[in-house]
């Protein structure tokens, strides 16, 4: 039985590399049904992750609208973004749906739907002034932020390798959940 429909948005953090080993094994163990949709730079930087997403899921990793791959997504119980860039943070608080991913965001924002993010930023990211006014307005509006024990880090230091992958999906609460 599927605890519902989750969505997983990935982007061009580092971390993205991960996803198909250590997130969605996880994801699967509890019973979710899987979409994950990958930002342009996602896709861009990753192009072998994309593929082994696919392998993982058996479905496209979406990154645009149905008819790039023929069908629309059914609606979320829940939204993951992991691991979440900057620009994909503060676009989202700002409300900006200039990209068909940050278009799923804000309207998953404003339906409602449950959300968690989980940064993954350089430090140097963090020291402007938008970032924590970012993160602010989100979790105002109900979404639940997880920074993990290696954020923000420095470049070239393997925080991917201690993502907080388990506690992402721990704080992952959907719709007629208790």
């Amino acid at each position: 039985m599927s605890l519902g429909v989750l969505y997983v948005v990935i982007t061009g953090a580092g971390a993205t590399r991960n996803v198909p080993v250590d997130f969605l094994p996880l994801i699967a163990e509890r019973g979710w049904d899987v979409h994950v949709l990958a930002t342009e730079q996602a896709t861009a930087s990753f192009p072998e992750t994309m593929t082994r997403i696919e392998a993982v899921t058996g479905r496209p990793v979406r990154t645009d609208f149905h008819t790039s791959v023929g069908y629309s997504l059914p609606d979320p119980d829940a939204v993951v973004v992991a691991p979440a860039s900057y620009n994909t943070i503060t676009k989202m608080a700002l409300g900006i749906a200039d990209t068909y991913v940050l278009t799923r965001l804000v309207e998953q924002v404003g339906r409602g739907v449950p959300i968690v993010v989980g940064p993954y930023i350089n430090e140097k990211f963090t020291r402007h002034p938008t970032y924590q006014r970012s993160l602010d307005a989100l979790a105002e509006w109900g979404v639940r932020i997880v920074i993990g024990p290696g954020e923000p880090h420095q470049s070239g230091v393997g925080a991917a390798e201690i993502f907080p992958w388990r506690e992402v999906l721990d704080a992952v609460h959907f719709r007629g959940a208790q």
